[in-house]
């Protein structure tokens, strides 16, 4: 035991811009721990603790599935699967992003402090608001089942999708963190470019109500990652381009974040 720690401190200390994310991420011990930890501290004292975000996701859906399945003009027993799991896979890569930007700002005390790799501030944030999801993922299948929907084997790929939903949120902090603590006029950008996002990615309106158009939602990279978990678990035929499109961000993804991470790191804490 003993042992083991001396050589996590080793790395930790000896770590350079070169192996901040892999020995970040390789510490999921503590970046899991610290996640758990901000979701008690944020309930503390709470009858229900966390299960608010399953209510306030019930309500949420159930309000928006009545008002836009009208307005869509769309079975709402197909509508509200389709809208509640794309609300909470969006919820999630959106506040990763509204998050992320500013989570290294928020952890300056820490990282002037302590040298320790940046990606675990970065991967606690991802998991906390991981955590909150799978929180609200009940509603989706509590809707399903009231619609008489019964998944089939299909829904068992909704865990690599959820996988590769974490990691693709990871460097999306990761990236925006580096780049809104050195330009900090872009945290205010990020927040309203994701609001436009929203609109411009299928998570209210079906893919094909666009028709001939429907390229426009397909070069969008959101509506890939939104697509590896909600149609696994609504029961729609798996589309491998979406499959392909989440593990090449992924890969392009961290390639980028390895990248700013090398030029920035000993840089960075004298940026916060």
């Amino acid at each position: 035991m003993g042992s083991a720690e001396k050589t996590s401190n080793t790395s930790w200390a000896s770590h350079t811009g070169a192996t901040d994310i892999w020995v970040g991420l390789s510490a999921y011990h503590v970046w899991q721990t610290l996640g758990w930890h901000d979701i008690r501290q944020r309930y503390r004292r709470s009858v229900i603790g966390p299960f608010w975000f399953t209510l306030s996701t019930l309500v949420m859906v159930g309000v928006l599935g009545i008002l836009y399945s009208s307005i869509l003009n769309q079975d709402i027993h197909e509508y509200l699967p389709y809208l509640g799991t794309g609300l909470v896979a969006w919820q999630f890569i959106s506040t990763c992003a509204i998050e992320g930007a500013s989570t290294l700002i928020s952890a300056g005390y820490l990282i002037k402090q302590i040298r320790m790799p940046l990606t675990i501030h970065i991967a606690r944030m991802a998991w906390r608001n991981f955590i909150i999801m799978m929180h609200s993922l009940p509603v989706v299948l509590l809707f399903l089942l009231a619609f008489g929907h019964r998944p089939g084997f299909e829904i068992l790929l909704v865990i690599p999708g959820l996988f590769i939903l974490l990691l693709n949120s990871v460097w999306i902090g990761l990236v925006l963190a580096i780049l809104c603590a050195r330009y900090r006029d872009l945290l205010p950008i990020v927040g309203n470019l994701t609001q436009v996002a929203f609109f411009f990615t299928p998570v209210m309106w079906v893919v094909d109500l666009l028709k001939d158009r429907r390229w426009i939602a397909e070069i969008n990279p959101f509506y890939h990652l939104i697509e590896i978990v909600r149609a696994p678990l609504i029961g729609k035929p798996m589309e491998l381009a979406s499959w392909i499109w989440a593990i090449a961000m992924v890969i392009v993804g961290f390639c980028i974040a390895h990248y700013l991470m090398k030029r920035t790191r000993n840089r960075l804490p004298y940026w916060l």
